[in-house]
């Protein structure tokens, strides 16, 4: 019996001593606390800029704490509204900003960065000087243009006779016809069109026919002259991608070759009145389609084709479709036609955001602005004795310029 309690007692003291050890060790086990995340700053005070272009302002931002969590970006500037209340106004979302006003005046810069709840502010004041220059609101100087096929052709000898005719054109606030699929002009600003924060940049005016004459909707691209070589090079071109850009019936790098008609084939009549040569101009595209633009018994003394190009010439873009609708019973006397809701010219609302541009491969780009203008016609279609849907380009112009 006392050899029985002996070994009871020891038992009794193991379990009670392995047990304090596991207690001791419990509370050995401290958990640190979870720390906030924590955001630094580092702006330079003062930047300096003149009206028009742009300056990078990129603060050096260091999170701790922050691991898995991604900050947000805001960048504000005080505006005075039309009933003189100053306000807060939104001016970019990005870590850097590239900073660019048309007007001259001193700007202080609120800078956010925000972690969850955590917020650290910065600011710095940009000074915006004149540049001693007078600027328009209009895009007016003639950076390229070369017409699709259409009823209203002018016959210019050379590219260079064609380029002075139209830099006229648009001195006087002329029109100039585009044609059909591909038909382009390409102007330029005086000054960098801004890319204003959630707000529409530019317009593209057209001329936008009647109930009985219709014209084609237009496509836009845009580039920024990044460095500022004063001509749009290859790489600084971007679509803006409107309301026809992603969708299944739109046509990326699509590029149509049109042929230069033989002026002494006979013509090929065909079974309605109009059709006074339904052979009258080839045309094969990338897509393994051909075919032929007809000519018209109302337009059969015009030429449909710029003489200056040779003997075929190609022209590239998105091609987007646009409802047509034969309302004569098959006559091909009388059409309806479609328009677009978004993001293109000669539409009801022709006005542009800059921030629509997308790269070729159609990803969004962020532009501080623009200072040349693409203007084509993405549609290829024909309208009967009414001739090709094609477009008459007016002007381009800024829609925040400046009032004096």
């Amino acid at each position: 019996m006392k050899k029985y309690l002996k070994y009871s007692l020891v038992l009794i003291t193991l379990v009670s001593f392995y047990a304090c050890s596991n207690d001791d060790s419990k509370q050995d086990e401290i958990v640190a606390p979870v720390k906030d995340p924590s955001i630094t700053i580092k702006l330079a005070s003062e930047f300096a800029v003149p009206q028009y272009n742009v300056v990078e302002i990129a603060p050096e931002v260091t999170l701790e704490n922050a691991e898995g969590k991604t900050p947000a970006y805001q960048w504000s500037v005080k505006v005075t509204s039309k009933d003189g209340a100053v306000k807060d106004s939104i001016i970019g979302e990005s870590k850097n900003l590239l900073f660019i006003t048309p007007k001259a005046a001193d700007y202080v810069l609120a800078y956010k960065v925000t972690v969850d709840k955590i917020v650290k502010e910065a600011s710095a004041k940009v000074t915006v000087s004149e540049t001693g220059k007078t600027y328009t609101a209009k895009a007016l100087k003639l950076i390229d243009y070369l017409p699709a096929p259409n009823y209203a052709m002018e016959s210019y000898a050379t590219k260079e006779e064609s380029l002075q005719a139209v830099q006229t054109s648009l001195n006087e606030e002329s029109s100039v016809y585009l044609g059909t699929f591909g038909g382009y002009i390409v102007t330029a600003f005086d000054h960098t069109v801004v890319n204003a924060y959630g707000q529409r940049d530019f317009i593209v005016q057209m001329e936008m026919g009647s109930a009985t004459v219709k014209y084609s909707p237009v496509s836009i691209a845009v580039a920024y002259d990044a460095n500022k070589n004063g001509k749009p090079d290859e790489n600084e071109w971007y679509e803006i991608a409107g309301s026809e850009y992603y969708k299944s019936t739109t046509v990326k790098n699509y590029e149509l070759t049109y042929k230069k008609p033989n002026s002494t084939a006979t013509p090929v009549t065909g079974t309605l009145s109009w059709q006074y040569d339904t052979a009258y101009l080839p045309w094969t595209d990338n897509k393994n389609a051909s075919g032929n633009i007809t000519r018209t018994n109302t337009r059969r003394r015009s030429n449909y084709y710029p003489a200056w190009v040779g003997d075929s010439y190609t022209l590239k873009g998105t091609k987007v479709f646009i409802p047509t609708k034969d309302v004569s019973d098959g006559a091909g006397t009388s059409y309806n036609v479609g328009t677009f809701d978004w993001g293109y010219g000669g539409i009801k609302d022709p006005s542009i955001d800059i921030s629509w541009a997308v790269d070729k491969e159609g990803k969004k780009v962020h532009l501080p602005g623009v200072d040349f203008v693409k203007v084509y016609v993405p549609t290829f279609t024909a309208l009967g004795s009414s001739d090709l849907l094609m477009s008459i380009f007016k002007e381009v112009s800024d829609l925040n310029f400046p009032k004096k």
